[in-house]
């Protein structure tokens, strides 16, 4: 994947566990369209250091981690990224915890979008804290006529989004703090089911991915063909 060197433009934090970052540069004038969804590498400098290196290079996956395309600008060519934080510690939360306007940042790619299909009969998201921004950026990609239910899970109720989602797309905000408890496979558990075939998103912890999917696959009308399940960390 190609990698480009970028700084912060803007930080807004969205809550008290989401900071968005738009990144911006000269090495985005490239950068791919309507890529919204879709993972990339962010590539962080290493200690001591202010710009990361790029390149390919002896260990040098140590400081890459996924994150999601939230939005790209295709006038402003600018890049905007939504981090969790204060939620945990790893090497990209605590950067984007001290990041400042001007600071440098890499990327590599991006990878595929997500969303299996578009255009299906109807349409469910399953999403944790960490998957958020995936799943946001493809309920404002959803045709405006599309049907379904999207489960998002956020620590506080001040977590919540405006996301600009289909009328006929149910939100559905839960609230949990307790990560041990998969919330998201009762919410799932309850949801009505649709006629027809649905596009299936799941992102969450790896192990309450695997449980939400398992259900799933028992429904009327999954298809595995229009199901994209991922564990995006582990508990």
């Amino acid at each position: 994947m190609k990698m480009r060197m970028t700084q912060v433009a803007q930080i807004e934090d969205l809550g008290p566990h989401m900071r968005r970052i738009t990144l911006t540069g000269e090495d985005l004038n490239d950068f791919p369209p309507d890529q919204e969804s879709a993972h990339f590498k962010a590539i962080f400098p290493q200690p001591g250091q202010t710009i990361p290196k790029l390149g390919i290079y002896p260990g040098f996956k140590k400081w890459m981690r996924s994150y999601t395309v939230r939005a790209f600008n295709d006038q402003t060519k600018t890049l905007t990224v939504d981090f969790a934080v204060n939620d945990h510690k790893g090497l990209g939360t605590d950067w984007a915890g001290r990041a400042q306007v001007g600071d440098y940042l890499g990327i590599a790619g991006p990878g595929d979008t997500k969303h299996t299909n578009y255009a299906a009969d109807w349409h469910l998201l399953v999403a944790d804290l960490t998957a958020l921004p995936a799943a946001a950026a493809v309920l404002e990609k959803l045709p405006r006529d599309a049907k379904g239910t999207a489960h998002l899970q956020v620590p506080t109720a001040q977590d919540k989004q405006r996301i600009n989602y289909p009328k006929d797309v149910n939100i559905n905000w839960v609230i949990n703090p307790d990560l041990t408890t998969n919330r998201l496979l009762n919410a799932v558990q309850n949801t009505p089911w649709l006629e027809g075939e649905p596009a299936i998103f799941i992102a969450a912890e790896s192990s309450q991915m695997k449980a939400i999917k398992k259900y799933v696959k028992r429904m009327p009308g999954y298809s595995r063909q229009q199901t994209y399940a991922s564990g995006y960390w582990k508990a």
